[in-house]
């Protein structure tokens, strides 16, 4: 083959694959469309009255579910707006540019690339992932343009780009778990004991530093920390080990939800009961509770978003009426994620408001106005940033899940709770 041939070969295959990702898009969300007598100088919101959103997720793969349903929240906010967003004194359409990056940092750069410079777009959403979120983030820095994004936990998010090019409206790693160390110090009999399971990722190793942190100024010992690759299903060697070190009173996973299913089971069939397993901050996506069923019960675990959360926006009244509406229109209850989703580009439309005429999406001024935020209303939750562009949250509220028919009950902090803990948890024999 000539190498003519090979390069018309390769870019046919590029073609292929970046259409086929924005083929399985919704109507809203779809691919870019080219614009005849477009032209570079002037941006599109001006010549045909479009904002133009883009972003990538791992559409395929092994996140391809997660991205499934940050995809369906950015298509909630769509449909909740009529596709249009205000920017300044026009109301004007919104169209969606959503990529497959293949959870691949080198693919996503590529992406964002392709966004910037060919698809014009106006505002980036973020992808899901550390490395992929910073590999965005580079190119966007590049570009001097701004991204929001809820993929990804790690500090390393603030420390490489947050505040300048990145947003972020996932609470940082280390909050995951303060809540949940105060609460268990509150309980009787006051745990003496603690141990944790850390997955092989910067987010989790983070959770895991502050749980020892707070361990050792509210009096519990830290005794042991189990360290696991993030792809661990086989959890009985851990179970094993935390049998053999002795009386655990608080064992604390930081992990997502396929380990977190694992753990449970592996704990029921070794009879293994601390007075206290937490879950981490995944125990309440769908498939948990589908493959534990009444296991489930009397497991803790922490809670970024429910639809009891008393949290409200201009369209929505409370959680509640939002988890309606997502159900009526996607078929499904909606997980945190697509909550995070949707509230991306409702916080580039409160910025954009009253944005100036001659440079609506200048990114020094959107950058200004997102850290210029105190408290707005969102039924995320209330959202302010510090100065590296992280959501400020004090923790995450504990939850327990409670019942043969195991229903989540918020138990902390106070302000939010509907149940109180089931504590200490009977062993496996007593449960009935």
């Amino acid at each position: 083959m000539s190498d003519a041939k090979r390069r018309a070969s390769r870019a046919g295959i590029g073609r292929r694959r970046l259409l086929k990702s924005a083929a399985g898009s919704s109507a809203l969300i779809s691919a870019a469309t080219y614009l005849p007598g477009l032209t570079l100088s002037t941006p599109a919101w001006a010549q045909k009255g479009v904002v133009k959103i883009g972003g990538s997720l791992p559409l395929s793969g092994s996140f391809e579910k997660v991205a499934a349903l940050y995809r369906g929240g950015y298509d909630l906010w769509s449909k909740t707006v009529g596709n249009k967003m205000r920017v300044g004194d026009r109301e004007l359409d919104v169209e969606w540019t959503i990529y497959d990056d293949e959870f691949n940092p080198a693919r996503t750069a590529q992406l964002t690339e392709r966004l910037i410079s060919s698809d014009k777009v106006d505002l980036i959403v973020g992808t899901y992932g550390t490395d992929t979120v910073l590999a965005q983030g580079a190119i966007a820095r590049r570009y001097k343009k701004l991204t929001i994004q809820a993929g990804a936990a790690s500090a390393r998010v603030d420390e490489e780009i947050g505040g300048t090019t990145t947003f972020t409206v996932v609470g940082a790693a280390a909050a995951y778990p303060r809540l949940a160390m105060e609460f268990i110090a509150k309980q009787n009999p006051k745990p003496k004991t603690i141990a944790t399971i850390t997955y092989d990722d910067a987010a989790y190793k983070e959770m895991t530093v502050e749980i020892k942190k707070l361990a050792a100024e509210l009096g519990i010992k830290h005794v042991l920390d189990v360290e696991l690759p993030i792809n661990t299903q086989d959890l009985r060697p851990t179970v094993l080990r935390l049998m053999r070190a002795g009386a655990i009173d608080v064992v604390y996973s930081t992990g997502h939800d396929v380990p977190v299913i694992k753990l449970v089971q592996e704990c029921q069939a070794l009879q293994f009961s601390p007075k206290a397993l937490f879950g981490g901050h995944l125990t309440t996506t769908p498939s948990v509770k589908q493959a534990l069923k009444e296991r489930l019960n009397y497991l803790y675990g922490v809670a970024m978003w429910l639809p009891q959360f008393p949290y409200k926006d201009p369209y929505f009244a409370n959680c509640q009426a939002f988890a309606n509406k997502h159900k009526e229109l996607m078929g499904f209850e909606p997980t945190y994620h697509a909550a995070m989703a949707y509230t991306i580009p409702l916080l580039y439309e409160t910025v954009l408001r009253d944005a100036p005429k001659d440079d609506p999406f200048n990114s020094e001024v959107m950058r200004k106005k997102l850290l210029a935020l105190k408290g707005e209303q969102t039924i995320w939750g209330p959202v302010s940033f510090n100065d590296r562009g992280r959501i400020t949250v004090a923790g995450l509220p504990v939850i327990q899940w409670q019942g043969q028919d195991p229903q989540v009950k918020v138990l902390y902090p106070d302000s939010m709770a509907d149940g109180s803990a089931k504590y200490p948890t009977p062993a496996w024999s007593a449960r009935g």
